[in-house]
Protein backbone atom coordinates (compact mmCIF):
# COMPACT_ATOMS: atom_id res chain seq x y z
CA UNK A 1 0.00 0.00 0.00
CA UNK A 2 1.37 3.34 -0.80
CA UNK A 3 1.31 6.12 1.93
CA UNK A 4 2.87 9.45 3.32
CA UNK A 5 4.31 10.66 6.40
CA UNK A 6 0.64 11.97 7.44
CA UNK A 7 -0.96 8.75 6.80
CA UNK A 8 1.99 7.15 9.68
CA UNK A 9 1.03 9.98 11.48
CA UNK A 10 -2.80 9.63 11.17
CA UNK A 11 -2.86 5.69 12.03
CA UNK A 12 -0.65 6.86 15.17
CA UNK A 13 -3.48 9.40 16.45
CA UNK A 14 -6.14 6.51 15.43
CA UNK A 15 -4.41 2.87 17.01
CA UNK A 16 -1.68 4.72 19.93
CA UNK A 17 0.78 2.20 17.85
CA UNK A 18 4.59 3.36 17.48
CA UNK A 19 5.85 4.83 14.64
CA UNK A 20 7.71 2.26 13.37
CA UNK A 21 4.64 -0.42 13.98
CA UNK A 22 2.40 1.75 12.01
CA UNK A 23 4.94 2.35 9.30
CA UNK A 24 4.93 -1.85 8.86
CA UNK A 25 1.24 -2.34 9.11
CA UNK A 26 0.89 0.48 6.54
CA UNK A 27 3.70 -1.42 4.20
CA UNK A 28 2.36 -5.03 4.46
CA UNK A 29 -1.10 -3.98 4.76
CA UNK A 30 -3.50 -3.64 1.70
CA UNK A 31 -5.71 -0.92 2.71
CA UNK A 32 -6.28 1.23 5.52
CA UNK A 33 -8.43 -1.00 7.29
CA UNK A 34 -6.30 -3.95 7.00
CA UNK A 35 -3.08 -2.13 8.63
CA UNK A 36 -5.46 -1.28 11.91
CA UNK A 37 -6.16 -4.78 11.88
CA UNK A 38 -2.73 -5.42 11.65
CA UNK A 39 -1.74 -3.04 14.71
CA UNK A 40 -5.26 -4.39 16.86
CA UNK A 41 -4.12 -8.25 16.41
CA UNK A 42 -0.11 -6.94 17.69
CA UNK A 43 -1.31 -5.12 20.27
CA UNK A 44 -3.42 -7.64 21.20
CA UNK A 45 -0.74 -10.56 21.38
CA UNK A 46 1.71 -7.63 23.38
CA UNK A 47 -1.39 -7.42 26.00
CA UNK A 48 -1.81 -11.23 26.59
CA UNK A 49 1.81 -11.48 26.94
CA UNK A 50 1.79 -8.82 29.61
CA UNK A 51 -0.66 -10.69 31.56
CA UNK A 52 0.13 -13.86 31.19
CA UNK A 53 3.92 -12.83 32.39
CA UNK A 54 3.15 -13.42 36.24
CA UNK A 55 4.64 -9.82 37.07
CA UNK A 56 3.46 -8.89 40.29
CA UNK A 57 1.44 -5.79 40.28
CA UNK A 58 1.38 -4.04 43.37
CA UNK A 59 2.03 -0.14 42.20
CA UNK A 60 -0.74 1.76 40.96
CA UNK A 61 -3.16 4.08 43.21
CA UNK A 62 -7.06 4.39 44.22
CA UNK A 63 -8.64 6.81 41.96
CA UNK A 64 -12.15 8.15 42.89
CA UNK A 65 -14.96 9.83 40.68
CA UNK A 66 -18.25 11.69 42.54
CA UNK A 67 -20.88 12.56 40.29
CA UNK A 68 -21.49 16.35 39.85
CA UNK A 69 -24.42 16.66 42.23
CA UNK A 70 -22.70 14.36 44.59
CA UNK A 71 -25.67 11.43 44.57
CA UNK A 72 -22.58 8.61 43.53
CA UNK A 73 -19.13 7.90 44.04
CA UNK A 74 -16.73 5.33 43.52
CA UNK A 75 -13.37 4.32 44.43
CA UNK A 76 -11.48 1.98 42.53
CA UNK A 77 -8.23 0.23 43.15
CA UNK A 78 -6.37 0.20 39.70
CA UNK A 79 -2.62 -1.66 39.86
CA UNK A 80 -0.02 -2.42 37.54
CA UNK A 81 3.89 -3.29 38.18
CA UNK A 82 5.95 0.18 38.10
CA UNK A 83 5.22 3.69 40.00
CA UNK A 84 6.41 4.65 36.24
CA UNK A 85 3.21 3.46 34.85
CA UNK A 86 1.29 4.08 38.01
CA UNK A 87 1.98 7.90 37.22
CA UNK A 88 1.84 8.16 33.46
CA UNK A 89 -1.29 9.82 31.52
CA UNK A 90 -2.66 7.21 29.99
CA UNK A 91 -2.82 4.89 33.39
CA UNK A 92 -4.66 7.90 35.13
CA UNK A 93 -7.00 8.45 32.07
CA UNK A 94 -7.75 4.42 32.24
CA UNK A 95 -8.14 5.00 36.36
CA UNK A 96 -10.85 7.88 35.36
CA UNK A 97 -12.72 6.01 32.16
CA UNK A 98 -12.93 3.01 34.79
CA UNK A 99 -14.21 4.97 37.77
CA UNK A 100 -16.99 6.94 35.43
CA UNK A 101 -18.20 3.20 33.84
CA UNK A 102 -18.32 2.13 37.45
CA UNK A 103 -20.68 4.89 38.70
CA UNK A 104 -22.62 5.08 35.65
CA UNK A 105 -23.30 1.21 34.97
CA UNK A 106 -23.19 0.14 38.63
CA UNK A 107 -21.29 -3.46 37.94
CA UNK A 108 -21.31 -5.90 40.77
CA UNK A 109 -18.43 -8.06 40.18
CA UNK A 110 -14.53 -6.89 38.60
CA UNK A 111 -14.17 -10.28 36.31
CA UNK A 112 -16.97 -13.25 35.36
CA UNK A 113 -14.33 -15.42 37.67
CA UNK A 114 -15.35 -13.13 40.79
CA UNK A 115 -19.09 -14.49 40.36
CA UNK A 116 -19.81 -16.38 43.33
CA UNK A 117 -20.76 -20.02 42.33
CA UNK A 118 -23.87 -19.98 44.00
CA UNK A 119 -25.45 -17.38 41.32
CA UNK A 120 -23.39 -19.62 38.23
CA UNK A 121 -25.15 -22.41 39.59
CA UNK A 122 -29.22 -20.84 40.18
CA UNK A 123 -28.56 -19.05 36.58
CA UNK A 124 -27.42 -22.51 34.99
CA UNK A 125 -30.39 -24.18 36.74
CA UNK A 126 -33.01 -21.51 34.68
CA UNK A 127 -31.15 -21.75 31.45
CA UNK A 128 -31.54 -25.91 31.39
CA UNK A 129 -35.10 -25.32 32.72
CA UNK A 130 -35.63 -23.46 29.47
CA UNK A 131 -37.42 -25.87 26.92
CA UNK A 132 -34.93 -24.87 23.94
CA UNK A 133 -32.88 -26.25 25.51
CA UNK A 134 -33.97 -29.83 24.92
CA UNK A 135 -32.93 -28.88 21.12
CA UNK A 136 -29.44 -28.50 21.48
CA UNK A 137 -27.32 -31.28 20.86
CA UNK A 138 -25.56 -33.38 23.90
CA UNK A 139 -22.62 -32.25 22.15
CA UNK A 140 -22.43 -28.64 22.01
CA UNK A 141 -24.85 -28.32 25.60
CA UNK A 142 -22.04 -26.91 27.44
CA UNK A 143 -20.97 -24.46 25.21
CA UNK A 144 -24.20 -23.11 25.09
CA UNK A 145 -24.92 -22.77 28.43
CA UNK A 146 -21.70 -21.46 29.24
CA UNK A 147 -22.20 -18.74 26.10
CA UNK A 148 -26.08 -18.14 27.88
CA UNK A 149 -24.57 -17.65 31.20
CA UNK A 150 -21.91 -14.89 30.18
CA UNK A 151 -24.02 -13.24 28.35
CA UNK A 152 -26.80 -13.54 31.20
CA UNK A 153 -24.16 -12.35 34.05
CA UNK A 154 -22.28 -10.23 32.07
CA UNK A 155 -23.81 -6.85 32.30
CA UNK A 156 -22.80 -7.66 36.09
CA UNK A 157 -19.21 -7.86 35.59
CA UNK A 158 -16.82 -4.93 34.65
CA UNK A 159 -14.83 -6.76 32.31
CA UNK A 160 -17.18 -7.76 29.81
CA UNK A 161 -19.35 -4.32 30.12
CA UNK A 162 -19.58 -2.52 26.54
CA UNK A 163 -18.10 0.80 27.46
CA UNK A 164 -20.29 4.06 27.82
CA UNK A 165 -18.41 5.93 25.80
CA UNK A 166 -17.97 3.37 22.86
CA UNK A 167 -20.84 0.44 23.04
CA UNK A 168 -18.41 -1.18 20.13
CA UNK A 169 -15.43 -1.41 22.74
CA UNK A 170 -15.41 -3.85 26.04
CA UNK A 171 -14.10 -2.42 29.24
CA UNK A 172 -11.57 -5.39 29.08
CA UNK A 173 -10.57 -4.50 25.54
CA UNK A 174 -10.06 -1.08 27.19
CA UNK A 175 -7.53 -2.25 29.66
CA UNK A 176 -5.98 -4.76 27.48
CA UNK A 177 -5.17 -1.67 25.20
CA UNK A 178 -3.95 0.20 28.02
CA UNK A 179 -1.71 -2.68 28.81
CA UNK A 180 -0.19 -2.90 25.76
CA UNK A 181 0.43 0.86 25.32
CA UNK A 182 2.38 0.77 28.69
CA UNK A 183 4.39 -2.55 28.02
CA UNK A 184 2.92 -3.72 31.96
CA UNK A 185 0.42 -5.59 32.96
CA UNK A 186 -2.63 -3.43 34.76
CA UNK A 187 -4.96 -4.98 36.84
CA UNK A 188 -8.51 -4.14 38.12
CA UNK A 189 -8.24 -5.09 41.82
CA UNK A 190 -10.86 -3.81 43.35
CA UNK A 191 -14.28 -1.29 43.54
CA UNK A 192 -16.81 -0.11 46.06
CA UNK A 193 -20.00 2.13 44.13
CA UNK A 194 -21.97 4.57 46.65
CA UNK A 195 -25.08 5.65 45.75
CA UNK A 196 -27.32 8.05 47.52
CA UNK A 197 -29.86 6.59 49.95
CA UNK A 198 -28.42 2.82 49.65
Amino acid sequence: MEFTAADVKKLREETGATFADCKAALTDAADWNGAVKFLEAKSSRKAEKMITAGRETKEGGVFSYVHHNHSVGVLLELNCSTDFVARSESFRQLASELALQIAGVAPTYVSYEDVPAAIIEEARKNILEDPSMARVPADKREAVIEGKLKKMLGSQVLLMQPWVKDESVVIGDLVRKAIAETGENIVVRRFSRFKLGE
